[in-house]
Formats: structure tokens, sequence, C-alpha cells
């Protein structure tokens, strides 16, 4: 055990020392060189409308587009709906993207590689090592770095005449409208419902644009929330406008409905595919593609399983609109945690759903188990509740596997009951943070008989509790 912590220290040292020396050679590289002469700069106009070229980036001043521009991004200036004007726009565009995670490392990339003049990042997180098989702009090097950080000097790397401002902060009601204030459209990338309406809120006050997107296990989805023709010159109705996240979800989902990536997981490319598709979204907005080219009222919705796009329409904006109506309730930011009833930090539920009668730790429970093995009684039963890949990833040994999803079915869950009922000992449920086996816990307390009911229990914390109290080898995911 003490040569592991030794090794561990000698390899993180190693990774401090390996981080320094990239970002040295980054900066011997970067004066090596060539950069456009001071009569070359390009000037960015702020306040910039989709698809109007205005200030310093109108046409004429954009047919001289700097050697260095013309070079870098001929590939997508060749193309009729961008064109020399649209390179200019995206030049002195600001767009702010919420999460350095899945989907926010693919579209900052591709937003760098645009062109894109001013990218803003917003995130609290550090880089965890089960973040980089889907969060490709950080490396085993930045271990324990701000992903904003990592991340905005993997966007130097692509494109050092981007301006990146990194936001090292959580976003909340009190900061949110100075920081998107700064920004022409947002793209959300986040993991949670509150920093979701939190975001609409923000935009529909502000009036910016909010480009959305979500992934998880092997799906995504993507729309554009809160676009109003009225800043686009290439609209023919100017009185359009699109809903807004609360025109379609005026409350939001309860906690134990929600899922994240560290809990139900996700395939790397998924988030990787919404996330480019955000970054093409922005680039057509700011360019000034009309509302019907774009996912206005409408929603991407990608699975991953048989490699399919569809698009479903989605209902018009709500006149009513509690966020985005003509008479709004909404006139200031909330405490949208209380609103939703759930964290916004946190990556995981914990939910208290049980009497503390019917919750065990994982130190009595190894206890127990201890008990058992040096007695008679018949062993206690424990019940893992966990998907099949989660189960044969890691699990307690003599545990059975009922996942959770397959006891919607009533025949699964009869068997689950008779394997409670003919066991004479302690029941213990099983997941990985303590919120699932909570809840078939509960299911199977309302279903027994009242006398059986002090032999339920569920392993409080989960098996991260059981890794960090019992068994310090047990992985943690």
């Amino acid at each position: 055990m003490e040569r592991i912590v030794q090794l561990e220290t000698e390899i993180a040292e190693l990774r401090k020392n390996l981080h320094e020396k990239e970002n040295e050679l980054y900066e011997l590289k970067k004066n090596c060189v060539v950069q456009p002469a001071p009569q070359e700069t390009f000037h960015f106009e702020s306040n910039l409308q989709y698809g109007q070229s205005n200030g310093g980036c109108n046409a004429e001043i954009g047919d001289k587009l700097p050697r260095w521009a013309i070079e870098r991004y001929s590939r997508q200036i060749l193309l009729p709906s961008l064109g020399v004007a649209g390179q200019a726009r995206l030049c002195a565009a600001r767009v702010l993207v919420v999460g350095a995670g899945g989907l926010g490392c693919p579209a900052a990339s591709y937003l760098a590689g645009a062109g894109v003049g001013h990218i803003g990042l917003v995130d609290y997180d550090t880089v965890d090592v089960t973040n980089i098989h889907r969060q490709l702009l950080h490396g085993e090097a930045d271990q324990g770095a701000g992903k904003v950080h990592s991340a905005a000097r993997a966007i130097h790397r692509i494109n050092s005449h981007v301006t990146v401002t990194p936001h090292d902060v959580q976003l909340s009601s009190g900061n949110a409208l100075e920081v998107i204030s700064r920004y022409d459209l947002v793209l959300d990338c986040s993991d949670n419902v509150p920093t979701r309406y939190l975001l609409n809120d923000a935009c529909v006050l502000l009036k910016v644009p909010l480009i959305s997107g979500s992934a998880l296990k092997m799906e995504g989805q993507l729309t554009i929330y809160n676009y109003r023709a009225e800043k686009n010159d290439n609209e023919k109705d100017a009185s359009y406008c699109g809903p807004c996240y609360r025109c379609l979800f005026p409350s939001p989902p309860p906690p134990e409905m929600v899922g994240s990536c560290s809990a139900n997981g996700v395939c790397g490319p998924v988030p990787g595919a919404i996330g480019t598709l955000q970054a093409l979204e922005a680039i057509k907005l700011v360019v000034g593609f009309p509302h019907g080219q774009l996912l206005v009222g409408r929603m991407l919705i990608f699975d991953g399983e048989d490699a399919t796009f569809r698009i479903v329409k989605l209902r018009p904006r709500d006149p009513n609109c509690a966020a985005c109506s003509e008479n709004p309730k909404i006139t200031q930011l909330l405490d949208y945690e209380t609103f939703c009833r759930s964290k916004a930090k946190e990556k995981d539920l914990d939910l208290k759903i049980l009497e503390p009668q019917n919750r065990i730790t994982a130190t009595r429970l190894a206890s127990k188990l201890k008990e058992n093995l040096e007695t008679s009684e018949q062993r206690h039963l424990l019940v893992d509740v966990r998907s099949e890949p989660e189960f044969h990833m890691c699990r307690i040994e003599g545990a059975v596997n009922y996942p959770i999803d397959s006891l919607d079915k009533k025949q699964e869950f009869d068997k689950l009951l008779e394997a409670i009922r003919s066991c004479t000992s302690q029941v213990t449920f099983i997941c990985r943070r303590g919120n699932d086996s909570q809840l078939v816990a509960q299911r199977v307390l309302h279903a027994i008989d009242k006398e059986q009911c002090g032999r339920i229990t569920d392993l409080t914390g989960g098996l991260h509790a059981w890794a960090k109290l019992v068994d310090q080898e047990f992985p943690i995911y």
C-alpha cells in the first residue's frame, strides 16, 4: 500500500512537470508564429446583430480581410452562405459556452476553429479522470485543474487569434445577468435542470438567443430558444419570436426523474455530436440564417443506438409564458435550486425518502456481513439495483442483481418480493450513491407485510460510502 501511494505521488509530480513543459513549448511556438502587422489587425464591433454587418464588420471592410484570416478561414469563406461578410461577423461575435464538459468541449473547439472572436467559458468544476473519455479539450495532465482554464489553454492551441475568457464560477442568480450581458448568444452545455431554467430566464431578460443541447446514454437533443427575428435583417417577418424553455417546460420534472452522465452513463461521441451541432447552429445564427433554417421551434433528436436523427416540431411561443410573454410574471432571476427542488452543483442526487430505521451505514453493514460469516445464520440478502453492466463492473461479494429498470415489470418485481419473503435474515438494497436503492426499498416496503418491514434497509451513501469507509480498493465511478 505504501508503494502504491509513493508511485501515485511520483506520477502526479511527473504530470505536473509535463504540463509545465507543454505550456513552455506552446509559448515558444506561439512567439515564433508571424503575427499580423498592426495595420492588418482585425477590429471587432460589439452588439452584433444576427444578419447585419455593422461598424468594422461591414462588407466593404470585410472584403479587406487580412491575409492570415483569408488563408486560415478560406475553406468556409468559400461557402456562398457564409462568405467574407459572414466571416467578419464570426470574428466580431461573442459567444458564451456554459459548461466545459462533454458538450462544451466540442462546441468551443469548433467555434474557435471557425474564428469566433470572443469565446467565454463558464464552469466551476475541475478535470477528473472520468471526464476525459468525452471531454477532449482536457488531457491526463489536466486532472485536478479547473475545466475552464484547461479548456482555455487548449482553445488557444487551436486558434491564438481568438479571445477566451474563463469564468471559473458556478453560474447563479447573483452573477448570471452580469456574465451573460457581455455576449451575443449563449450555448447551454450544462448538465442540470436548475441551470437550464436560470439560463433561459436570464437570456429572456437580456434578449439573448440560447442554443440548448443535452446528451445522456446514447441519446442527444438540440434546439434554439428565445430567438427574435427583429435582430436578423434576413428575416421576412421581423415580428417572429421563437419559444423559450419555459414555453415548453413551465414546471421542472421531479428530481428523481432527471438522469445524469455520472449516474446513467454516456457514450463519448454522443455529446461530441450534439456539441458540434451546437457550434454549427451558433455559426449559422451569427452569419444570419433565417429561423426556418435554424433549429428554432424544432428539436433535433439523435439516437446513437441505431444512428438516426429526427426533427420534431415544438409548440410555438406561449402567449401566457411566465418568462417571455408580453406580460411576464418573471421579471428577475429566482432561486432555481428551490424552484427545481434539486442542486445545480452536485452531480448526483442525495435523496432522503426512507425512515432512519430503514437505512444502514456501510460500516454497520460490513459488521453484519462479518457476523453472518462467523455464525450459522442465513446470509444477509444484498440486492444490488444497478444496471447489469454496472453490476458486472464491480459489486459486493454475495450480492444479487435486480436492476431498477427491470422492476417496472410486474413479473420481475414479484420475483424480488418472493426472494425477500423467503429470506429470514436482513435485506439491504444497494446502488451506486444510495438513491435508486431507496426508491426500490420504498416500493418494497409498500408491498410487503408490516411485520417484515423492519428487515428492509438500504445502504446509506451506496457503494461510494462502501469504498470510502470499508473497502478502499473498491472502484469509484
